[in-house]
């Protein structure tokens, strides 16, 4: 996962923890912070009702002649009531202010309550006045919906936001790993210019990646140097060697027996030659020595590679047939590289193809690629020479003399030249090697 989702996931995850605990509690406090402001109003509205027994006396709300009925009174709605009646001397009131249920023309309503004793002229008189809470609980209904909506737009404001921040904080590292690591294929074609950052780790980050990349860049300038210089000295004496072994062969005085022996000199000088010329080729395509501005039918060079390989396959007893070849013109690119690369994996194909065995070529087109396909049956590839192949290695380990794998060194280190790429595997007794170049 990349660091600008996960800095943008934990930002999230972080909001929307607190803002989940404030959601869980807030109904709590709210309710708490109403009961107490009702509360205060009930204490108010007993003041009230004893301002209104100072001056009417006890008898506006009980009457003389039946103490024991009360009195009651609660609003149109019962939101509020007031209950006042008489009550033994011993009553001994539990809590002033409690949430109880009460029963008011058959309707049970949750009312919180003050209650007190009052003692009026000796007589104690039981005071209630409550209010209910019916308020209480849709304002929390209320608030929780409110709460929810706020908690998704904050999220949702949040999300966009800290996608925004964390993209132009994240775009100087982005572009470091797009310009300086991602896209380098070869360490020549590394650039050195600073990346504009406002942020001092990234631009630690981009000096040491810059600072790596130069002693690689040289590193590898020494080693393909050296290659270069070392083919072409190789050559010259190989040259000369060749030229000595060949004059030998107009010697009258040669027996069948040293006639042999310089065939055989003369078959390891061409092995040798051809090495040095591979080596030589090597550098060159690593030192980037090729032009890439020539466009490459490529239709058209398989077309010629099938014709050219056909006799040879059928002296071998090899069936080399070809599906759907469709049209395609690869640009900024270099035609003798291009012939090569696919011919070099149409001559392993024949070299690696088993006796009396088929050889399969396509070329299709798709929306984003051109694909090259060469299959052929056999016992394919080892594994390992595969993997050398895909780490760059020059001097392949493990390989018969016949099949050094400069073929596959030379056909991988072009499409990396040429921006093509390649797959290769071998299995089920089938090999298959796909050429992909890209459309734009």
């Amino acid at each position: 996962m990349k660091l600008f989702h996960k800095l943008l996931i934990f930002n999230l995850l972080g909001k929307g923890l607190f803002l989940l605990l404030f959601l869980m509690s807030g109904p709590y406090l709210l309710r708490y912070f109403i009961l107490k402001n009702t509360d205060r109003q009930l204490i108010q509205k007993k003041a009230e009702v004893l301002e209104l027994i100072e001056a009417d006396g006890i008898e506006s709300f009980i009457s003389n002649e039946n103490p024991e009925e009360g009195f009651g009174s609660y609003n149109i709605l019962k939101e509020e009531y007031i209950l006042l009646e008489k009550v033994d001397a011993g009553t001994v009131l539990q809590d002033s202010l409690s949430s109880v249920e009460r029963i008011i023309e058959g309707e049970e309503i949750s009312y919180r309550v003050y209650a007190d004793l009052l003692d009026i002229n000796g007589e104690i008189y039981l005071l209630e006045v409550g209010r209910s809470l019916s308020t209480i609980e849709q304002i929390e209904s209320i608030f929780f919906r409110i709460a929810i909506g706020i908690l998704f737009l904050f999220l949702g404001l949040s999300f966009i936001l800290d996608s925004a921040i964390s993209k132009r904080i994240m775009a100087p590292f982005n572009r470091i790993i797009r310009t300086k690591i991602s896209q380098i294929n070869e360490p020549q074609e590394f650039n050195d210019l600073p990346i504009s950052s406002t942020t001092l780790e990234f631009e630690i980050l981009d000096q040491a990646i810059s600072e790596m990349m130069k002693r690689i860049q040289k590193s590898f300038n020494q080693e393909r140097i050296f290659i270069s210089h070392a083919s072409h000295e190789l050559k010259t004496p190989i040259s000369v060697l060749q030229s000595k072994v060949e004059a030998l062969f107009v010697d009258e005085n040669l027996n069948a027996y040293q006639s042999e022996k310089l065939m055989e000199m003369q078959d390891s000088l061409q092995k040798m030659k051809k090495s040095v010329n591979a080596l030589l080729l090597l550098s060159k395509v690593n030192n980037a020595q090729f032009l890439k501005t020539e466009e490459v039918d490529l239709a058209k060079i398989l077309h010629d590679l099938i014709d050219d390989w056909g006799e040879i396959a059928e002296n071998r007893g090899i069936k080399l047939s070809h599906g759907k070849i469709d049209p395609f013109v690869f640009k900024n690119t270099n035609h003798s590289l291009c012939t090569m690369m696919i011919q070099n994996g149409l001559s392993n194909a024949v070299k690696y193809v088993s006796e009396e065995g088929e050889i399969w070529i396509s070329g299709l087109r798709h929306p984003d690629r051109y694909e090259i396909r060469i299959e052929n049956d056999g016992e394919g590839i080892d594994e390992k020479l595969l993997e050398q192949v895909r780490n760059g290695l020059v001097f392949l380990k493990d390989v018969n003399k016949e099949k050094s794998g400069f073929g596959l060194q030379i056909m991988h280190r072009i499409a990396t030249f040429l921006a093509v790429r390649i797959q290769l595997s071998s299995q089920d007794g089938k090999t298959t090697l796909v050429f992909s170049f890209p459309v734009s």
